[in-house]
């Protein structure tokens, strides 16, 4: 069952980062359009600038996720570190519960977002507003994944750095 959840997180971690370089891919590529056709064309797209906007919220909200399942977010590993090992596994779970309790508001609050918000129209193209809010829930529910991944691996003594590779 504990390798079953490895390797779903392990898949789903390669499937966030491939979308959100994709994401980065466009957004850039949109951006040096913008550029051209303002500078050398000398007239800009309307959409050129709220597109990027929303693929930097997708980018965010799934990186943010993505940094979660590799314990990259913000932390104090020095002192984390220094704990003995028992403590470390106790206050790594510690730290699990709170983020999955994070993850949850984030899940649970974006599906409201997205229901009252969701029909509104973009500014500048005719698209509902829901292909960009629904990122906030999908983060928080990538969040419960992996936190709930991270409970377990630091229950189990397992610090992981990267998914797949123990660093015990």
């Amino acid at each position: 069952m504990l390798k079953l959840l490895d390797r779903a997180v392990a898949r789903t971690l390669a499937g966030v980062r491939a979308v959100c370089i994709v994401q980065a891919a466009a957004l850039f590529l949109i951006v040096v359009l913008a550029v051209i056709g303002r500078y050398v064309f000398g007239r800009s797209l309307t959409w050129t600038e709220e597109v990027p906007r929303y693929l930097l919220i997708w980018i965010s909200f799934l990186g943010a996720a993505a940094c979660v399942a590799r314990h990259e977010h913000v932390g104090f590993d020095v002192l984390f570190n220094a704990l003995p090992a028992p403590v470390r596994r106790w206050l790594g779970a510690a730290i699990g519960v709170l983020i999955l309790g994070f993850g949850w508001i984030v899940f649970r609050y974006g599906i409201v977002f997205v229901k009252d918000f969701g029909p509104d129209m973009m500014e500048t193209i005719p698209y509902t507003n829901y292909w960009y809010y629904v990122a906030v829930p999908i983060s928080g529910a990538l969040l419960l994944l992996f936190a709930l991944k991270n409970i377990v691996d630091a229950l189990r003594g397992r610090h992981e750095s990267q998914i797949g590779q123990s660093v015990d």
